[in-house]
């Protein structure tokens, strides 16, 4: 794998130079897992100092699902206060950015933030990593702008998914490959806008067709009822999969709450299986499950769980947004 770090070093310098902007002086703090590929990490504290800045590299434990998976270690809570440039790389879980310390740091404009967790190296330098992210995050800008201040959304999708939510509660977050100030928040590869839905107020039918988090791809559609948010019960689809939501739902308190609806924004991200690289794809649409203090909510969860549907129907206060897999807001 050294060898890969000849493709990772042209990624890292336009992520540190450009998405990013450090600048001379600046700390960067990357933060990986005991099952991190090391090749993006090196990549980018190099890149770091060849802008002038220090960076400080922290190795986690790695966590397993429901296993304080969305809570760093007090040191590296305390390591974020100290950081200009936050970039988290843990590999087996969401620890590191989705612990509510960083939420605080940035909501007051202590730092801005890259999450780059739960991928593997060609996630950073394949598909959605090559975009043109200026253009990616126009588009995040125009659709955060007409979502804000919504207050319903349907989600319908031919395999079956019929939902209604309120939203409002909090702001559209854009997630398109650019944070170049105190408070920004960026993931990479990336191209999303998302929110929470107001808590207990999600209901119906929910079916995913592609990827979840840490799972994979069921081999057919998982089909679950949505009841005041949380998941009322999973009514079928791949038999290995049901077993495995439903463990995590019987196991980790709060799992079966509605945490998150994103949209993908990016044109050239891959429809591989990889939920990282799907959940960013145009005209996609991600439901997750467990922890959404992230999204200004109040359930504190031990996961957060992404899983992907593919061409849904997307209205807000009625008007379209996406249309069988189609941002027809933005495309026309």
């Amino acid at each position: 794998m050294q060898n890969r770090i000849v493709d990772a070093m042209p990624i890292a310098r336009k992520l540190i130079a450009n998405y990013l902007a450090v600048k001379p002086g600046e700390e960067v703090f990357i933060v990986v897992d005991t099952e991190t590929d090391m090749t993006m990490p090196r990549a980018l504290a190099g890149a770091s100092l060849d802008m002038g800045a220090e960076y400080t590299l922290a190795i986690m434990p790695s966590r397993g699902m429901g296993e304080k998976s969305t809570t760093c270690t007090d040191v590296i809570g305390k390591g974020m206060e100290g950081a200009d440039v936050y970039i988290s790389m843990t590999r087996t879980s969401g620890a590191a950015v989705y612990d509510g310390r960083l939420k605080a740091l940035l909501e007051q404009k202590k730092l801005r933030e890259c999450c780059m967790v739960m991928r593997e190296l060609d996630n950073y330098i394949k598909g959605g990593a090559l975009a043109d992210y200026e253009e990616v995050y126009r588009d995040g800008q125009k659709l955060a702008e007409f979502w804000e201040g919504k207050k319903h959304i349907k989600i319908t999708s031919p395999a079956g998914t019929d939902l209604e939510a309120e939203i409002g509660h909090g702001h559209a977050i854009i997630e398109c490959g650019i944070a170049r100030n105190p408070g920004d928040s960026m993931a990479f590869s990336d191209g999303e806008v998302s929110q929470g839905p107001n808590e207990g107020t999600m209901n119906g039918v929910l079916v995913i067709d592609g990827p979840i988090c840490m799972i994979g791809t069921p081999l057919e559609p998982i089909r679950m009822t949505i009841k005041y948010g949380k998941i009322a019960s999973l009514d079928g689809g791949d038999p290995k999969v049901l077993q495995q939501l439903a463990k995590i739902i019987d196991e980790v308190p709060n799992a079966d709450n509605i945490a998150e609806i994103g949209l993908g924004l990016n044109p050239c991200s891959l429809q591989n299986g990889d939920f990282q690289e799907e959940k960013k794809v145009r005209g996609t649409c991600h439901i997750a499950l467990g922890d959404n203090l992230y999204y200004d909510g109040t359930t504190k969860c031990e996961v957060h769980m992404d899983m992907i549907q593919y061409r849904p129907t997307v209205t807000m206060d009625g008007i379209d947004v996406v249309k069988d897999g189609k941002v027809i807001l933005l495309d026309g």
